[in-house]
């Protein structure tokens, strides 16, 4: 979502609600995501939901629920949701436009971030935990769906998020195919405990180019110690999103992490504040 828009195609349309397209920042199964602009100008995210659901009234109400929780998020981690219309001829979600690659783009041009993942890793366990601390599931967490700010990493793309106890066991696998915990390839929906299988599956990638993760020896040991005890294949066993923060930071206040701006050609730094 941080990337250079593509041109808008035929048969897109050229504005949604009160806002304008500009050009297309992604597509999806759940939809298509354009850059647009609303009110001054402002340049947003706005995706517009797939028209397969826009006659299910129950996908309806449960991604409006979804959306609520999303706007709880805490912004420092996460793209802010903005706006929700469901009930129009368009459904759509509008959340703030962040500036900067995705890590999947920015590790593709520059190669694993090797040492310097900590930052990203921790980054992206404070975003997991904040998620998780509103009862949201992301579901889809994969390097496209991490953005790189000029304010630390965040995590976007809560269209495949879902509430816990908004699910049903054998439904529908969602996500993104490489980047699914055990359970999930078995037909279990996603949860909390899937989500930190993603987390440790995306550091080890960052930190070493390999997927599915082999050898950790481009994480420092106490990262490497970390995703390994996350990619248990028993989700009973997992730590949670907020216990992998608290390990990583060495705090138990997981505001203590702050993460520094990546910088083209260099990987940012996490480190502890001074209480």
């Amino acid at each position: 979502m941080g990337d250079s828009p593509a041109p808008l195609r035929d048969g897109d349309p050229a504005t949604v609600g009160s806002y304008r397209l500009l050009g297309v920042l992604g597509v999806g199964g759940m939809g298509t995501v354009y850059l647009a602009a609303g009110a001054g100008n402002r340049q947003v995210a706005l995706k517009v939901i797939n028209p397969a659901f826009y006659g299910d009234p129950m996908f309806r109400h449960r991604f409006a629920a979804e959306a609520a929780a999303a706007s709880r998020v805490a912004g420092f981690c996460t793209a802010r949701v903005l706006d929700v219309a469901l009930d129009g001829a368009v459904p759509h979600i509008v959340t703030e436009y962040v500036q900067g690659p995705s890590l999947h783009d920015y590790a593709t041009a520059h190669g694993p971030l090797a040492g310097q993942v900590e930052a990203v890793a921790v980054g992206v366990a404070a975003a997991l935990t904040a998620i998780h601390a509103v009862g949201l599931v992301h579901a889809d967490l994969s390097p496209r769906n991490v953005l790189l700010s000029p304010f630390g990493p965040k995590v976007i793309d809560f269209g495949v998020a879902r509430l816990l106890g908004h699910t049903a066991a054998h439904g529908p696998t969602f996500g993104t195919p490489g980047w699914l915990a055990p359970e999930q390839v078995r037909g279990w929906p996603p949860s909390q405990a899937s989500d930190v299988y993603a987390w440790a599956l995306l550091v080890a990638w960052a930190g070493t180019g390999q997927l599915p993760p082999g050898d950790l020896a481009g994480l420092d040991p106490a990262t490497a110690a970390m995703v390994r005890r996350c990619l248990d294949p028993d989700p009973q066993r997992r730590p949670t999103a907020r216990q992998v923060l608290l390990a990583l930071v060495g705090q138990d206040d997981p505001a203590a992490a702050q993460v520094t701006p990546m910088v083209r050609g260099s990987a940012p730094a996490a480190r502890p504040r001074s209480p």
